[in-house]
């Protein structure tokens, strides 16, 4: 039985990105329990350096196996979850000093990722 290339290309994505996520919670838990016992937890947390490189690459790889359509797609959703993110972050960061309450880094990552599915669902129903 011969695996197509997209099966390969997926496998490879899902083993790369499943070691990612692994390495990178493998981390962040030796990070918290180096801080909970009095260690450094910068040197756990250095573990995450490789996971963030496995991630990235393995949506590198997934992005290079597609074919031409397919890259368009997925750089067009790329593209507008920069355009729209970039203002939001900036504008919130400006509205800190004025008006908003100090708000958690985290808040500017949901608002890229929110914005990516944004970009995801308009590239979706643009190329239907």
């Amino acid at each position: 039985m011969n695996a197509t290339a997209r099966t390969r290309a997926n496998r490879a994505f899902a083993l790369r990105f499943t070691a990612g996520i692994g390495l990178y919670a493998v981390g962040l838990g030796l990070a918290v329990g180096a801080e909970s016992i009095g260690g450094p937890g910068w040197v756990p947390a250095l573990l995450v350096i490789p996971a963030v490189g496995l991630m990235a690459w393995a949506n590198i790889g997934m992005y290079r196996s597609g074919d031409e359509f397919e890259r368009r797609k997925i750089a067009e959703a790329i593209l507008l979850a920069f355009v729209i993110s970039t203002p939001l972050i900036l504008a919130v960061g400006v509205l800190q000093f004025y008006l908003l309450p100090e708000l958690n880094w985290i808040f500017a990552f949901s608002i890229l990722m929110l914005s990516w599915v944004i970009g995801t669902i308009v590239s979706a129903v643009r190329y239907r």
